[in-house]
């Protein structure tokens, strides 16, 4: 099976790997991809301790790790490793099974088509903060955003492909999807305007990107991840629970099971772990709308059944 996540970020966000239900349960038969930010060859001299143990950790785990590109990888570095053709598609090999998924490729993994680009603006650093004198070639590098070869040779392989694949990894969204993720707060640029290109001419069954930091189903068929690990087809709020990584925030209204009946409320607390002695799923303390009732109640992820616009 395939699995897909978001921004690991070198050591600071890999922890979601470790002793989950889901991986837990991976086999050698098992591909996790992560989308974007993957982070762990980052400092550009060379492989640091702290690379290589998560590096070597990797590389023990049973499944395969695969991952596109984002904005936070030292490029001189990645692009140094050794290329390889790997299920129709170019990697380049950091371990035996930790392989970086090449922009512009489409690969065919367990029969489905998945194309990836990775890439994107940093908004932390560089150009966008005005301090690319003291950063460039140490903490960011301008091949963060695809080249025009890079974006030519993407839309080359999806024409040979009909213009369609089954899925999308990409690190950001095309621009229209960004601005509502975002809010207006990321500006367009040549890559999320070229994502956009795609978005209006490629078939396709499901888009994945991290870079948001966020997990959510941005429009149907575009999902955003970080923190939780889904299998490829899933959509976030259709993915099944996870202890620890709670699919709603505090503040988001929402309608739930109550009493036998559908409830609205919003989410006061949220409790990613559950309560006290009964560790099964992330539970919500929620204030209940149109009811006398003032104290919160509590409930479980799965007696919610969506996030509502009602607030």
């Amino acid at each position: 099976m395939i699995y897909v996540t978001g921004d690991t970020h070198g050591s600071i966000d890999i922890r979601k790997l470790l002793e989950n239900q889901v991986t837990d349960a991976m086999t050698e038969n098992d591909y996790l991809i992560i989308c974007g930010d993957f982070g762990l060859i980052w400092n550009y001299k060379r492989e640091i301790r702290k690379e290589k143990k998560w590096l070597d950790w990797l590389n023990e785990r049973p499944w395969t790790t695969l991952f596109a590109d984002g904005n936070h990888e030292c490029f001189p570095r990645l692009y140094g490793y050794p290329e390889k053709e790997w299920h129709g598609g170019k990697v380049h090999v950091i371990r035996d099974k930790v392989m970086h998924l090449m922009r512009g490729e489409i690969f065919d993994i367990e029969g489905s088509s998945v194309f990836v680009m990775g890439g994107a603006s940093s908004h932390d650093r560089g150009p966008l903060k005005g301090d690319t004198e003291i950063v460039q070639g140490k903490s960011w590098w301008p091949e963060e955003i695809p080249s025009r070869e890079e974006m030519d040779h993407g839309l080359e392989n999806l024409k040979q492909h009909g213009n369609q694949v089954d899925y999308i990894i990409t690190h950001c969204l095309p621009t229209t999807c960004q601005d509502i993720v975002k809010r207006g707060e990321f500006p367009a640029d040549a890559m999320t305007e070229y994502l956009e290109q795609i978005n209006s001419t490629i078939k396709y069954k499901h888009w994945y990107s991290g870079h948001y930091h966020i997990n959510i189903d941005v429009v149907p068929g575009i999902s955003v991840v970080f923190s939780r690990i889904i299998p490829i087809g899933s959509t976030i709020m259709g993915s099944a629970t996870m202890l620890g990584v709670p699919k709603f925030r505090r503040g988001e209204a929402v309608l739930f099971h109550w009493q036998n009946e559908h409830k609205l409320g919003t989410i006061k607390e949220v409790h990613p772990w559950g309560p006290m002695f009964k560790h099964d799923q992330p539970y919500y303390d929620i204030i209940m709308y149109d009811t006398e009732q003032k104290k919160p109640v509590r409930v479980g992820e799965t007696d919610i059944i969506e996030k509502s616009l009602i607030a």
